[in-house]
């Protein structure tokens, strides 16, 4: 149960921010900012305070739930205080997320084009930290079909990947010192090298190995 006291307690803190501060928001308030920090969606109050409260709830019962119906479910073991940490830095960063939206609905200058790519570098890097030590299983990690072959290739991929989202995830962070454009071009080549590069390894390995 002690695993579970931190992010049950940054829900539990976040509903009672969104009640304190609902009578003080606009009808609709913005919800999501391009990469230099303009707002360009929005949605009204209570459907934002139910989308993005519904969505760290579910996140957490997923995570939470996920390891006991993992047919690899014995591999867990082996990495519960990684998973643990990996799961508070997503909870701790949605939570950290909605109290700025809920700062700058209410009238607060909060600097999204420097603050998001931050806050995305660190879990990047997080991840980049911990991944070497997560085991085969389906729903965590780097998942295609030759990791979930080879416990080998999975191991090698998760090493290479780590490296891969540590990098990236400083990039991001120096990112947050650059113009709007180069910002973009950094974000933009950082997702596509961290999703891409670890897929086409992992193929290379297997093939190699076979």
């Amino acid at each position: 149960m002690k695993k579970h006291v931190l992010p049950l307690t940054m829900i539990g803190l976040l509903i009672l921010a969104w009640i304190i501060a609902f009578p003080k928001l606009p009808e609709q308030m913005p919800i999501h900012w391009d990469v230099n920090g303009e707002a360009n969606g929005f949605a009204s109050k209570l459907n934002a305070m139910f989308s993005t409260l519904g969505i760290m709830v579910i996140l957490y019962i997923s995570m939470a739930f996920l390891p006991k119906v993992d047919p690899r479910k014995t591999n867990y073991k082996y990495f519960s205080k990684s998973y643990r940490i990996i799961l508070n830095a997503i909870i701790g960063v949605l939570f950290v997320i909605n109290i700025l939206m809920l700062a700058n609905a209410i009238g607060y200058d909060v600097p999204f084009g420097s603050i998001g790519p931050l806050i995305v570098g660190i879990i990047f890097m997080i991840l980049g930290n911990y991944m070497p030590q997560v085991r085969s299983n389906f729903f965590i990690g780097i998942r295609t079909p030759w990791t979930l072959s080879s416990d080998e290739v999975w191991k090698k991929t998760h090493r290479a990947a780590s490296k891969i989202f540590f990098f990236g995830g400083l990039a991001m962070i120096l990112a947050t010192f650059v113009p709007g454009y180069w910002k973009e071009a950094v974000l933009f080549s950082v997702i596509a090298v961290t999703v891409i590069a670890p897929y086409i390894y992992s193929y290379v390995l297997f093939n190699r190995k076979l």
